[in-house]
């Protein structure tokens, strides 16, 4: 599926960004980054192995191939096929009773053994949730703005909310794709004006919008947010940068996750209207 690869490849680009410094400039070395993980909107799974590309310093990455990858949650096992070039590909078992539970990804590579785990936290429903939408009329349309950020909410979650119109997954093929996310924590500095970011779109009175949302567990939506304290909220007015700390053990960087899916289409005389 088209949207659980965008999410690998839009979290595996901050992720490299965030960590080049301190892995060749300061002359660390790590095996490998590990992205990618479980999402239950989805049958397709994918998990991302690459590693800083020697030959252009700290520009890029390479794909790993050749390794043994597998996500095990009590009796359940997928085996994920290598399909080259880092991206490894596998299907989901029945979910049924894994809510709640946690999911342990095992890679074996030359001899040595990575693991991660991750909590599969239930998504609450969209009709119960607050939306981070917004709607003005201009003329004979809506003017729709979808905050790209909001702190201190009651679950974390990543959303994406497109006009149904333009909905297309066929058309959605890189990691600008306009992801929103919601945070239990609190803005890291009010003053930054990336924060008030939003994505704006003209529907018509009587379109509908596609909102997909994600749920992710507490250490998930840390790491998240302190990605963004590395790259798109790093400025004059930012605090000290948090470290991006991971959950691959053994000399690997990134973060396996396990999160919930669901997906709704909503009118727009059901989105709030701007005050």
């Amino acid at each position: 599926m088209i949207h659980m690869r965008l999410l690998l490849i839009f979290v595996t680009y901050f992720l490299v960004v965030s960590c080049q410094k301190s892995a060749v400039d300061e002359g660390q070395s790590y095996d490998m980054i590990v992205e990618g993980g479980i999402n239950t909107m989805y049958k397709e799974q994918y998990i991302q192995l690459k590693k800083l590309d020697g030959m252009k310093s700290n520009t890029g990455t390479i794909g790993i191939s050749g390794a043994s990858v597998r996500v095990t949650n009590g009796p359940n096992m997928i085996e994920f096929k290598d399909l080259g070039e880092g991206l490894y590909l596998g299907e989901l078992f029945n979910l049924k009773d894994t809510v709640g539970n946690v999911f342990q990804l095992t890679i074996t590579l030359n001899g040595k053994l990575y693991e991660a785990q991750d909590q599969l936290i239930p998504v609450v429903p969209i009709e119960n949730a607050f939306l981070p939408v917004e709607k003005s009329k201009v003329n004979n349309t809506w003017e729709v703005k979808v905050s790209k950020h909001l702190f201190g909410m009651r679950t974390s979650n990543k959303w994406l909310i497109l006009p149904k119109k333009d909905f297309s997954e066929d058309d959605i093929s890189s990691f600008r794709s306009p992801f929103s996310y919601s945070y239990r924590l609190g803005a890291p500095n009010v003053l930054n004006n990336l924060l008030g970011k939003t994505y704006n779109y003209e529907v018509s009175l009587k379109d509908s919008l596609i909102v997909s949302k994600f749920s992710e567990s507490p250490r998930y939506s840390r790491f998240i947010y302190n990605l963004f304290q590395e790259t798109e909220w790093k400025g004059l007015l930012s605090a000290v940068p948090a470290n991006v700390e991971g959950n691959i053990s053994n000399n690997a960087l990134g973060f396996f996750y396990v999160m919930d899916g669901v997906r709704k289409s909503i009118p727009m005389k059901d989105i709030r209207t701007s005050k």
